[in-house]
């Protein structure tokens, strides 16, 4: 059974899920994790006071560990957690200014260390990094003496991990965090894998309402993920329904043109922001608008773009999107929640798609990740 997020808070004593810690220091109690399905601490890492998240290191699941080191705050995530090349995500908290601003490097050694950068489409830094079978050790590093040490558990079962470390690979992080904070035992695959029914009603219900409202011509954005291949299908189908025309983004736009964006994050803020760089008279006016597949609703997308539009089926307002930006507020502060981050968590909450709703992709428009605050925020329709 999945808990309550605020059940799971009132498990855990006093914060202790990435409570202050420090390497040089241990309480030295050597007591076992928590158990239950909730969030815990383990402080049995192979450094003193190394926190992880959900209180176990599990092969083929995602490891969400925090560990401060000379004041420096590091947040490390590791997926798929299997033998082979794994994408590793770096949050950093400094609780000062030496070392803010300086940029951070991860391996398994001092031989290959490669420096973590952000993607297109999302926060935080990134790096992917090749783990052997077994027991493993992932380094961060933000400076030449400063070598941090997470241990990793990735098993001897190898899998194909390319949709992980590639452009879908932050938006499957995503979600496979949103399963952890439930209380999830293992992740479900990654959301450019399959295009859900949901997400397929979506764009068909979009095709119809362009139609509806006199658009001619649907310039579609897809990418090769499979997802991407099956929603670019689907509105293909659904076009040719209503007599209209699918056009590639870069065909000139006729008088009545829209565009749908389907592709995943990185592919979909390269391309709107690359049009909204350009001066105002290089730029593709689409006349019917820019619109934006479900699982698009992530603030880097969002903010590549004056303005677009997402149809999704739960409101922004509801207590379960806001649970989930709590949540990920309370014990990962500083990423942001996003659609699909929601979607993995509404279904272990057993929390029921509502009716389509068209919103303007806009940070008024976007889920609340202050609490307390959700009075404060927008809805645009």
């Amino acid at each position: 059974m999945v808990l309550p997020a605020a059940t799971v808070a009132a498990l855990l004593v006093g914060g202790a899920v990435y409570a202050a810690s420090d390497t040089r220091t241990s309480d030295g109690s050597g007591a076992a994790p928590r158990e239950g399905n909730a969030l815990m601490a383990d402080w049995n890492a192979r450094a003193d006071g190394q926190q992880v998240l959900g209180g176990s290191r599990e092969p083929g699941v995602p490891t969400i560990q925090r560990l401060r080191h000379d004041g420096v705050f590091f947040t490390v995530t590791v997926a798929p957690a299997r033998p082979g090349p794994n994408l590793v995500r770096i949050d950093t908290l400094h609780t000062g200014k030496r070392h803010a601003g300086k940029p951070a490097w991860v391996g398994t050694g001092e031989d290959d260390l490669v420096e973590a950068t952000p993607r297109p489409g999302t926060d935080g830094l990134w790096a992917v990094v090749d783990l052997p079978s077994g027991t493993g050790t992932v380094l961060v590093t933000h400076g030449r003496w400063h070598r941090v040490p997470f241990a990793v558990e990735t098993g001897t079962r190898e899998v194909d991990t390319s949709l992980w470390t590639g452009d879908d690979g932050p938006e499957c992080v995503a979600a496979a965090t949103a399963e952890i904070l439930s209380g999830a035992p293992a992740p479900s695959p990654c959301p450019a894998a399959v295009l859900t029914g949901d997400a397929e009603r979506a764009l068909v219900d979009t095709v119809a309402t362009l139609a509806d409202r006199g658009a001619e011509e649907i310039a579609v954005e897809h990418d090769e993920s499979p997802r991407s291949a099956a929603a670019y299908a689907a509105v293909r189908a659904a076009a040719a329904t209503h007599g209209v025309q699918v056009v590639e983004p870069s065909q000139a736009p006729g008088a009545r043109n829209a565009l749908l964006v389907v592709s995943g994050w990185a592919g979909a803020a390269r391309s709107l922001g690359d049009n909204s760089s350009l001066d105002l008279r290089d730029q593709a006016i689409r006349a019917d608008g820019t619109w934006l597949a479900p699982w698009l609703l992530t603030p880097s997308v969002v903010d590549s773009t004056p303005g677009a539009v997402l149809p999704l089926d739960f409101d922004i307002r509801a207590q379960g999107a806001q649970e989930y930006a709590r949540t990920l507020a309370t014990y990962l502060p500083g990423q942001a929640p996003t659609a699909s981050g929601y979607a993995a968590w509404r279904a272990l909450h057993g929390i029921a798609p509502t009716r389509l709703t068209l919103y303007a992709a806009s940070r008024a428009a976007y889920m609340p990740s202050i609490a307390g605050h959700a009075g404060h925020e927008t809805e645009v329709a």
